[in-house]
């Protein structure tokens, strides 16, 4: 009878005790319960058409036109370029890892890397290359590459190289 009763207290002390850690103090959610609500809050603001615009007055370039191929039929091609009517084309196409932006989603990827160039009118053709290559990640046993920049002053540069080093 004894040990009935030491049982029975045992269980109900550890109910008391589940139930008065649960009373006083808030569980903490786990991180899959905070993370929608995290990711709301951190979600990157979208560009605007006239965000869009005030960006790339910033940047030398009025376009850039990246096309890069690789063997098996490969390509990356990137495009960035203010229309004379006040708009902004923004486009991605990169087989290489299967993907495909345009518009704003394009756009807030493509303007951060080609802020980050330093190619001028001077810039040498390799120069450009090794440039464009590490900035925008991609590999550099490329078959075909082909950069077009159009400068805000109106001078257009093409940067071809058909075989790669």
């Amino acid at each position: 009878m004894k040990k009935i009763g030491a049982l029975s207290f045992a269980g109900a002390l550890s109910l008391m005790l589940i139930g008065c850690g649960a009373d006083g103090q808030k569980e903490k959610p786990t991180a899959k319960e905070e993370t929608p609500v995290d990711v709301k809050e951190e979600t990157i603001k979208e560009e605007t058409p006239a965000d869009m615009l005030q960006n790339m007055d910033e940047l030398d370039y009025v376009e850039f036109e990246l096309e890069v191929e690789y063997a098996g039929d490969h390509e990356y091609e990137a495009e960035l370029e203010t229309k004379s009517v006040g708009t902004v084309i923004a486009k991605i196409e990169d087989e290489l890892n299967h993907v495909r932006k345009d518009g704003t989603e394009a756009f807030d990827e493509l303007y951060p890397l080609v802020q980050k160039l330093t190619i001028t009118q001077q810039t040498n053709k390799d120069e450009a290359i090794a440039e464009v290559l590490k900035t925008f990640n991609l590999p550099t046993d490329y078959t075909k590459f082909d950069l077009e920049i159009t400068f805000n002053d109106g001078t257009k540069i093409e940067f071809d190289d058909k075989t790669n080093k």
